[in-house]
């Protein structure tokens, strides 16, 4: 029976925040329209369930990003805007939270949400470039490809939490690190790491254009 690795818990709880966040904000946005208290309280505890949920997916990406292949510098700077997007969508979330602990919803305090959900399918559709496009996490992949996995530990394995917490401390420092050379100038952001423009026209692998798959035409089945 095949066993879920470590890496391949960051995609599996990733959803609770994404339903969470977004179901929080629409609550507290129906209690600031219709002033219902039952409202604010909804959204109040569904968004300490969504940012909990979201530090705890947080954590498994950061150790996801050290478990996975990132050979090809697109795949490498998407999984780096990947996290960095996430990471101030937490931060942001973390904030609203605290602030939704000790005050009622507001008007502002609702638009900093919808903002921060409309970045957050933004992460989460180069989550999904990653994967569906570049191949990154992905198992099978061939042992010399520029992306697929590492092979981290089972997720139930007696490894698997010491590995959580030493990838995910070392995910931070990645992070960082490549945010420096970003910003100082030194690597630019690789082409086609945004998920648009220039680059994504076909994905790419170890610097060299997949060619198109050409579709045969289906055998004539005689009908009777």
């Amino acid at each position: 029976m095949p066993k879920m690795l470590l890496h391949e818990l960051h995609p599996a709880v990733i959803h609770m925040p994404l339903a969470l966040l977004p179901t929080a904000t629409v609550a507290d946005v129906i209690a600031v329209a219709t002033g219902d208290r039952s409202w604010a309280k909804v959204g109040r505890r569904l968004w300490v369930a969504g940012t909990l949920s979201a530090l705890f997916s947080g954590v498994a990406g950061l150790a996801a990003s050290q478990e996975v292949k990132l050979d090809e510098p697109r795949a490498r700077d998407m999984v780096f805007l990947h996290g960095l997007g996430n990471a101030l969508i937490t931060v942001g979330a973390v904030g609203v939270t605290l602030w939704r602990l000790a005050r009622p919803p507001s008007l502002g305090q609702c638009l900093v949400g919808l903002m921060a959900n409309a970045a957050a399918v933004y992460t989460a559709t180069l989550g999904g470039k990653m994967v569906y496009e570049l191949g990154v996490g992905i198992n099978p992949m061939p042992v010399d490809a520029a992306a697929g996995t590492l092979k981290g530990p089972p997720l139930l394995s007696r490894e698997a939490p010491k590995a959580l917490v030493r990838d995910a401390l070392h995910g931070v420092r990645w992070l960082f690190g490549r945010a420096v050379s970003l910003f100082s100038g030194v690597d630019p952001l690789a082409s086609g790491a945004k998920g648009f423009g220039a680059g994504t026209e076909v994905p790419v692998v170890s610097g060299e254009p997949l060619p198109r798959a050409s579709l045969a035409p289906l055998p004539h089945v005689p009908t009777v």
